[in-house]
């Protein structure tokens, strides 16, 4: 998930382009977009995980009703960049993307400086709203640039607040993800700020004190600027992890939580059900700090159901498959992703893109009643999140969709091989 700093990033990228004018001689990518033909962008900046590009057709100095915006929300692997090509180059070069990345914008911005060259704009893997209100958006950063976990406007007090008035009978794993509270926070920067906190993800906000409250809103703002300084996320100390970087225990428990937390059992409109990690050593849940609450936070949930992802130790020991050429150490874990016969399958590959190295990793998997491998999958439900099971590729629901229904729990047998480069999230 393209979270708060990569947004805001994004946002700076597009900077380049304000003063800048929609080219008429250009190839335009979209018809949708063809409006947007001799338009100005005046401004462009991102809110939480959005970004908006604001675009008018008349005079600089006029921020009216005439303004239009184009919305884009980066999704899950989204990604924005802008590009100088010179002289009708309208194609970008052979190698700049992955193939399997869609491509959803492409505006040529004339460079008034150098006539018959561009600057590009080009999003992937993103959704992109044309048009929308640029008023609604102008308030939109107004509003909320003070909670915004990116944003240099930001303000620490406002966010406690919004959290105590908006969001104090929710599930923190949903409010801290609920961008009309707390604006950028994404799913890593909930379970890395939640685990520095010391605070249970299924814990109620009202349960919270004000002082664990602060300061979990102040490691998610650190946590944040240091993704957005970098560029890339940092430490992952429980996220996708089976031992706790901060404990060193085998206590990593998984599970998906959210969608219906509210104290009175109430779905909030905001949240959804997402993959969770914590420590159960580093982050304890105290059922009588709950109160009389209800909602998905019961003593089911609190108790000791579940599975931790430690795996049992003698399993590193065992010989398992690595890179002829370039060792253990560089040999990693995949799965495959694209539409065939081989889908979700895993095998054994070479961190160097130069090497060649494969190896099928399900070689100890049963073969489901399709006649092929089945593939390797985790739990994230309540009672058996973080334990590894074997079904077929199409579900295993048993239906023309899903595939044949095969289902089995994986054993230490079909683990072995795959050793401590199996993660959660494979």
């Amino acid at each position: 998930m393209v979270e708060g700093p990569g947004a805001t990033r994004n946002g700076r990228k597009a900077q380049v382009l304000i003063g800048k004018v929609v080219s008429s001689s250009a190839p335009l990518y979209n018809p949708r977009h063809a409006p947007l033909v001799g338009c100005t962008l005046f401004e462009a900046f991102s809110v939480g995980k959005e970004m908006f590009l604001i675009f008018n057709g008349d005079t600089e100095d006029d921020a009216s009703s005439s303004d239009t915006a184009m919305r884009l929300h980066f999704g899950m692997n989204g990604s924005f960049r802008t590009r100088k090509v010179a002289n009708h180059e309208t194609q970008p070069p052979p190698s700049s993307t992955p193939h399997w990345k869609q491509n959803d914008l492409r505006l040529y911005f004339e460079d008034g400086n150098n006539p018959g060259n561009y600057t590009v704009a080009e999003a992937w893997d993103t959704t992109v709203n044309y048009p929308v209100s640029a008023s609604s958006a102008r308030d939109k950063f107004t509003n909320s640039s003070s909670r915004d976990v990116c944003s240099v406007l930001f303000n620490a007090q406002n966010v406690f607040t919004s959290l105590r008035q908006s969001g104090s009978r929710l599930n923190i794993s949903d409010a801290l993800l609920n961008q009309e509270i707390f604006p950028g926070v994404g799913n890593i920067i909930k379970i890395e700020s939640l685990h520095r906190s010391k605070i249970d993800p299924r814990r109620i906000v009202k349960s919270i004190t004000d002082i664990e409250l602060r300061r979990l809103i102040r490691n998610a703002r650190q946590y944040s600027m240091d993704w957005l300084q970098i560029g890339r996320a940092g430490t992952k100390l429980v996220y996708n992890q089976t031992v706790c970087g901060t404990c060193q225990g085998m206590t990593i428990k998984m599970q998906k939580i959210g969608g219906s937390s509210a104290a009175d059992g109430n779905s909030s409109s905001n949240s959804m059900s997402r993959v969770t990690f914590w420590c159960t050593s580093c982050q304890p849940f105290d059922p009588t700090s709950q109160g009389n609450s209800s909602g998905t936070t019961s003593s089911s949930t609190a108790g000791s159901q579940g599975t931790i992802l430690g795996r049992n130790p003698t399993l590193s020991n065992r010989t398992q498959p690595q890179c002829p050429q370039h060792g253990l150490r560089a040999t990693k874990l995949s799965r495959v992703r694209k539409e065939g016969d081989n889908t979700l399958r895993i095998f054994f590959t070479c961190k160097m893109k130069s090497c060649q190295y494969f190896h099928w990793a399900d070689g100890p998997f049963p073969s489901c009643q399709c006649g092929k491998k089945a593939v390797l999958r985790i739990s994230k439900t309540e009672k058996s999140g973080g334990r590894w099971f074997l079904c077929c590729a199409g579900g295993g629901r048993g239906n023309n969709n899903n595939g044949c229904g095969h289902f089995t729990w994986a054993t230490d047998d079909h683990l072995a091989p795959l050793s401590t480069l199996l993660t959660p999230l494979l």
